[in-house]
């Protein structure tokens, strides 16, 4: 029940999981730099289809498609490889500027296991305050929805991300 490995996106019924399988599922007790993807599972595909059911509608899903969808096409085998790559992605896309560094370099944070990130209730977890409330795609159906990944941020405001994100407070 981590957010390592998973992330919420609204979507036509409600909230929507997505999660990426791990070989040794939700036990695992590796260091983080070594937790494998169970690419058995076929979830690349099931999370693609999802993302593209929730987003085809918004105002910039074509714009961004084409870069998000080798994550869904390219198969990792660890998942800090995968969670890396679509941070670079997220920063090149969002022009936003900031240090990745590896948690050995920081003795001052838990080198972590996979479990580091667990809170007891998703609707508690705010990770971004002050995030102004943008239109998202099932809003009518499922009011506003906080706290979503960032994919949802991005195909519905677009150039706009970064402006909103600057006025937030992390």
């Amino acid at each position: 029940m981590s957010f390592i490995n998973r992330t919420v996106i609204p979507a036509a019924n409600g909230l929507t999981t997505l999660s990426i399988p791990l070989v040794g599922g939700r036990e695992n007790k590796e260091m983080l730099k070594d937790v494998r993807i169970d690419n058995s599972q076929g979830w690349q595909v099931r999370h693609w289809r999802t993302i593209t059911s929730a987003y085809r509608r918004s105002p910039w899903f074509e714009h961004y498609e084409s870069g998000l969808a080798p994550f869904y096409e390219t198969r990792f085998d660890k998942l800090a490889d995968w969670n890396l790559e679509l941070l670079r992605w997220v920063s090149v896309t969002l022009k936003l500027k900031f240090e990745i560094v590896a948690l050995e370099t920081r003795p001052e944070i838990d080198p972590g296991y996979l479990n580091a990130l667990r809170p007891s209730n998703f609707q508690e977890a705010v990770f971004v305050q002050g995030l102004p409330v943008y239109g998202q795609v099932f809003q009518d159906r499922i009011g506003f929805q906080p706290n979503m990944s960032v994919i949802d941020l991005i195909f519905n405001e677009g150039n706009n991300s970064r402006s909103l994100i600057a006025k937030a407070s992390i």
